[in-house]
């Protein structure tokens, strides 16, 4: 095991599937093979283990390797295949047209295509209906049933699939050869309003400054700290500043394994501006024990909500604005799991919250230590952090078992089980096992249907 991450990486079963589930995808992705059984029975004999993931638990970790290895391409190719599946349904919008498989859920890759279910007793009037895409009708026997395939060779660049099912069969809920659960569909409308989210585009006249001006940061003056500081606030803060800036004008040079990575992802702006906002709360949550103690219980939100008002300031667009937030109301979390000897649920809480700009608040979370020489704060203390840095961009950019785990029961799965859940049920008890499931309570699908219906039989989970 890596030695880096052996202190806080948890070790069953599941985390070993894991491994197994991100080679089979990455195996998959550049088409070493094509089959997910092949993948993944190669995938584990490379990592040296019999554990075989599931399909479903590959077919999540595809879509990691495709969002991190093509970034906004991958989301602008999405994009484009959804409004060009648009297209195609708006021009059968009587034969009940569903958008199905990776572009409806996301997971689209290179090479993928567009599919698309239709409801008519008539394959003629399909075929007249897209008469503009050159459509090609294929009939497919498999195991004594008939499938009807209309191939498209061109929708805006893209290869599309429509597969026409008898009118009779259009309530009927097909289940999906990856998953085992109900297929994901969408309907023409949920399509509609899928694309109509896409936020605008926001300004980035922020980035092109050198300084701000922070009335906030002017509050900080003469704010003493307790023992891990030496500085005030106000010079503390700059300290961190300072840090940051020294990371990245080396071009991340101190991090050699994750060193081109970094280069590219990291939001150097927006990272030097949460480590400005980072403390701004301190001034209002500074209290003293009756030892003399000072403590600063609290000032993570407090400096979030001066992150918060500091973003509408300087003009940040809505993602730019939670992503702040996000950062500077976290900035404890990873200075303080080493520790505090967190579960491995803690540190997954982590990676949600965070999303992209986890590698900014592992690189936050440093500077801040390192600006911190006071008493208290350790040599071993430094070198602690650096490690547990080291391991959350080693789980990031190598898409660990704590960036990105695969839970073995789908919300489809719980609505099949045990019927109509309301969503906030639903969402709490997905939660929950999620916790468990990270921190190695359970690791089958069975298990963790087991353990929800302990859930719905708790008031707390309803």
């Amino acid at each position: 095991m890596n030695k880096r991450g052996s202190h806080w990486e948890p070790a069953h079963r599941a985390s070993v599937r894991h491994r197994v589930a991100v080679e089979a995808a990455r195996l998959l992705y550049h088409r070493e093979y094509r089959e997910y059984f092949q993948a993944k029975r190669v995938a584990a004999k490379r990592q040296g283990t019999l554990h075989l993931p599931s399909n479903r638990e590959i077919h999540e970790q595809l879509l990691h390797i495709a969002r991190r290895l093509e970034g906004e391409e991958h989301a602008a190719r999405l994009e484009s295949m959804r409004r060009c599946a648009l297209e195609v349904m708006e021009r059968v919008p009587d034969m009940q047209p569903r958008l199905i498989g990776s572009v409806w859920t996301g997971h689209i890759r290179q090479g993928s295509d567009i599919d698309i279910n239709l409801y008519c007793d008539e394959v003629e009037q399909v075929v007249e209906a897209l008469a503009e895409w050159a459509p090609e009708v294929v009939v497919v026997r498999a195991k004594e049933a008939e499938f009807i395939h209309v191939q498209l060779a061109d929708v805006g660049g893209y290869a599309c699939e429509v597969t026409v099912y008898d009118w009779e069969h259009r309530f009927e809920q097909p289940r999906c050869g990856i998953t085992g659960g109900p297929m994901r569909r969408g309907t023409l409308a949920e399509l509609r309003g899928l694309l109509s989210q896409r936020e605008r585009p926001a300004g980035q006249d922020w980035r092109t400054l050198a300084q701000w001006s922070l009335p906030a940061l002017e509050a900080c003056r003469g704010v003493l700290q307790n023992g891990f500081h030496h500085l005030d606030v106000y010079d503390h803060t700059l300290a961190a500043v300072a840090g940051i800036e020294a990371m990245a004008t080396d071009g991340f040079t101190r991090f050699p394994l994750w060193q081109e990575q970094l280069r590219t992802c990291v939001d150097v702006p927006l990272l030097r501006l949460a480590a400005f906002c980072h403390d701004l709360g301190k001034p209002a949550t500074q209290s003293f024990t009756r030892d003399g103690r000072i403590r600063f219980l609290g000032h993570e939100e407090v400096s979030a909500q001066r992150a918060a008002e500091i973003a509408y300031q300087l003009g940040l667009g809505g993602q730019e604005r939670k992503e702040l937030v996000a950062l500077v109301a976290q900035h404890m979390e990873p200075v303080l799991i080493p520790h505090d000897h967190g579960l491995p649920s803690r540190i997954h809480a982590l990676f949600v919250k965070q999303g992209r700009r986890l590698p900014e608040l592992a690189l936050l979370s440093l500077a801040d230590v390192e600006a911190a020489r006071g008493p208290a704060q350790t040599l071993l203390r430094l070198e602690e952090q650096k490690e547990f840095v080291d391991f959350l961009l080693q789980q990031y950019f190598e898409q660990g078992f704590l960036a990105n785990p695969c839970l073995p029961v789908s919300r489809e799965e719980l609505l099949e089980q045990f019927g109509v859940l309301d969503e906030r049920t639903l969402r709490r008890i997905l939660d929950a096992l999620l916790a468990d499931f990270v921190d190695g309570e359970f690791e089958s699908q069975e298990e963790g249907l087991s353990l929800a219906s302990e859930y719905l039989a708790d008031p707390r989970h309803r």
